[in-house]
């Protein structure tokens, strides 16, 4: 590859995996959470006062950080498989204005204006918050949350509908029962809408309280409601997000499953039926895996990554697409080898319970892996 392609591929790439990128979040990640608390402290005046120099430092390294990573975002970005940004000024101009490289462009933005136009950077700081949006490009369960509010926005909309409804309604009405009582407190709609605001969600500031019976009961029926309200849209969100998830891990086990060529011959619905039976696994550089004479309760499936097999003075190295980890299954034995991860490797994990499972329903798959697994007994 060419040197933009492998940047895009750390940086951009849906498909990137490996120890340095996942080493490379966790630093972006923790970059992002240090600079938000040291917009939180530059507020104490004793802290900032005494630390000015190493907050400016800190923030100099910390742009300096994101504007080399945001540059080679935007020159790598043509590289991009989709090919929707492959001009080389239309593309990039496109690559700019989206939700992602927005965030990215605002994290760094304030302190190149503050040094052009000359503004109080502490008065820009507070757009520093904005490095919150920069961090949902590292944590992927947030991309998970967009497409499911996304997906439910019909719903949410529906219930926003009806508790603005229902709130219009309970403000009149205490309104018109409470002004006569309090002329100053319920002195129209938009201030009793306050009162139905806090009543409904059940905050209560006891700023404004309906003194009338009738008051005092439309009160009460408010906060039964809005218990029930803002219930409904919480259970929602909850069974989106965990179907959302389920969804996500279905998808990517049935890509890694794809690349096992012990699976390539079985048809999309058996395929389907092994994606729930297999979880994924991995492994760092020189991670034991497996250990010799332990009880043997599970094989595995490299899905990418290296292993080394260490039986008696031959060891064997095994690549992606190998299995391992199955002789102790089919005769019962005690692990025979100890495996150990030659670098970052990610495997498919099969226990015991499913194997067999697995095998039962599939002839040719238990000719094929014990086929395999007396190939191996017999070279040792």
């Amino acid at each position: 590859m060419t040197i933009k392609q492998k940047i895009f591929t750390f940086l951009e790439s849906p498909n990137r995996d490996g120890s340095r990128m996942i080493w490379f979040d966790r630093l972006m990640i923790v970059l992002i959470i240090f600079n938000l608390l040291a917009v939180i402290f530059e507020t104490v005046d004793g802290i900032y006062n005494e630390y000015q120099n190493e907050f400016y430092y800190f923030k100099l390294f910390s742009i300096l950080v994101f504007s080399i990573e945001y540059v080679l975002r935007v020159w790598s970005i043509t590289q991009n498989p989709s090919g929707q940004y492959s001009s080389v000024i239309k593309g990039r101009i496109k690559y700019i204005f989206s939700p992602l490289a927005m965030a990215d462009l605002l994290a760094i933005l304030p302190f190149y204006l503050s040094i052009m136009t000359g503004i109080d950077s502490r008065f820009l700081r507070i757009f520093r918050l904005l490095w919150i949006l920069k961090s949902s490009r590292y944590f992927h369960m947030l991309e998970t949350m967009r497409k499911v509010l996304i997906r439910e926005s019909g719903t949410l909309v529906s219930i926003l509908i009806v508790l603005f409804s229902l709130l219009m309604i309970t403000s009149t009405i205490v309104y018109f029962f409470e002004k006569g009582e309090q002329p100053d407190v319920f002195s129209s709609i938009p201030q009793a809408m306050w009162w139905g605001m806090a009543t409904l969600t059940t905050v209560g500031y006891g700023d404004l309280v309906p003194v009338t019976a009738i008051g005092k009961i439309l009160g009460g029926g408010i906060m039964l409601i809005g218990i029930g309200m803002f219930a409904i849209p919480a259970g929602i969100l909850a069974s989106a997000f965990s179907e959302e998830a389920k969804r996500k891990n279905f998808l990517v086990t049935w890509k890694l499953v794809a690349k096992v060529p012990f699976f390539r011959q079985l048809e999309a619905r058996q395929i389907a039926n092994i994606v729930d039976l297999l979880q994924s696994h991995t492994a760092m550089a020189n991670d034991i895996i497996l250990h010799r004479d332990d009880v043997g309760d599970s094989m595995f499936f490299i899905i990418s990554g290296e292993v080394e097999v260490e039986i008696s003075d031959k060891p064997k190295r095994l690549k992606q697409g190998d299995h391992f980890g199955e002789i102790a299954l089919l005769y019962g034995h005690k692990r025979t080898a100890t495996v150990v991860a030659l670098s970052y490797t990610e495997l498919l994990q099969l226990n015991v319970k499913d194997f067999n499972k697995l095998l039962s329903d599939n002839p040719k798959l238990k000719e094929h892996i014990t086929a395999i697994a007396k190939e191996r007994l017999s070279s040792g």
